[in-house]
């Protein structure tokens, strides 16, 4: 038996992609090579690693169990390359990032494109989804790091805090409960938009009211912050978001914050990796720069 890392930088950027053409374009070859180098390793390890699944491939339990494998031996032979390279300063490749709502839209989003402009060698591709997926996303190694807003109990991640934000109660300005100081039992019977199952800006809120005995009735649920703003501006209900995006519409006096006795909303942000996954230069480039740049563009405590 004779693996080629050629073999398993394909077999990852297959497994990653989910498709041949896409893994094929990621290590600019042709469609029938990857495809070739696919077959010639299930044949050198005498099994098959994919399930097809309409027109994308899908790990199986032997290629589950080859892909963290894998991995390790890939960041190993990068970070021999790097060590031994003249130009170990230089930062380049693909980095694949997922990052939560909150996260992404508000503080990653600048970040990637600034520390590309910094990094011309280097790209930063960055998914946005709700916490839940982004853990998915991090612990099926489709992306490399992970930024959330809420818990991850997931035993195949390694969980480091980041950063912290600040969530806020808000409703219309001619609400009667715009800028009440309240105690939990009087908000009893009020209606609430929140985001959708999977949030980790619902999951902390709901978590943190019920601690005391505040349990929010749910009306609508929507998956972006835009969603839950509009929501809010019909005047009805009440909203839980971070202040980061909420910031402009409180400035203009289009909400107004409702707060709450004991009511503890500081969360904090979290970086998440798979536990087979060691940082590479590339990825310990781009945390190190959003710990420099992030300040410089956000108000958030902590950050």
């Amino acid at each position: 038996m004779r693996i080629t890392l050629k073999q398993l930088q394909i077999f990852d950027a297959i497994a990653r992609s989910g498709q041949v053409a896409k893994a094929a374009k990621m290590m600019n070859l042709s469609p029938p090579a990857t495809s070739m180098a696919l077959a010639e390793l299930e044949r050198q390890l005498d099994t098959q690693l994919f399930e097809r699944s309409g027109n994308r491939l899908l790990l199986n339990s032997q290629g589950s169990m080859l892909q963290p494998m894998a991995t390790k031996v890939l960041h190993q032979m990068a970070d021999i390359e790097h060590a031994f390279s003249n130009t170990s300063s230089l930062l380049a490749g693909t980095l694949n990032v997922s990052a939560s709502n909150t996260i992404g839209n508000f503080l990653l989003t600048k970040a990637a494109v600034a520390f590309s402009q910094q990094q011309p060698a280097a790209r930063v591709e960055l998914t946005i989804d709700n916490t839940r997926n982004v853990v998915q996303q991090v612990a099926e190694f489709r992306s490399e790091l992970g930024f959330i807003e809420g818990y991850c109990l997931d035993s195949r991640i390694v969980t480091t805090p980041w950063h912290h934000d600040q969530l806020r109660v808000f409703c219309h300005p001619e609400h009667p409960l715009a800028g009440q100081h309240l105690a939990p039992e009087q908000l009893a019977g009020v209606d609430w938009v929140l985001r959708e199952e999977g949030s980790g800006t619902r999951e902390y809120f709901v978590n943190n009211a019920n601690k005391l005995n505040l349990h929010p009735e749910v009306k609508f649920s929507f998956p972006t912050p835009d969603a839950i703003k509009q929501a809010v501006k019909q005047g009805q209900v009440l909203g839980v978001l971070s202040e980061l995006t909420i910031e402009q519409e409180l400035a203009r006096k289009e909400l107004a914050v409702v707060h709450i006795e004991g009511l503890d909303l500081a969360r904090p942000f979290y970086l998440i990796r798979h536990k087979h996954h060691s940082f590479t230069p590339l990825a310990s480039g781009f945390i190190s720069f959003c710990q420099g740049f992030l300040p410089l563009s956000c108000q958030t405590e902590g950050v």
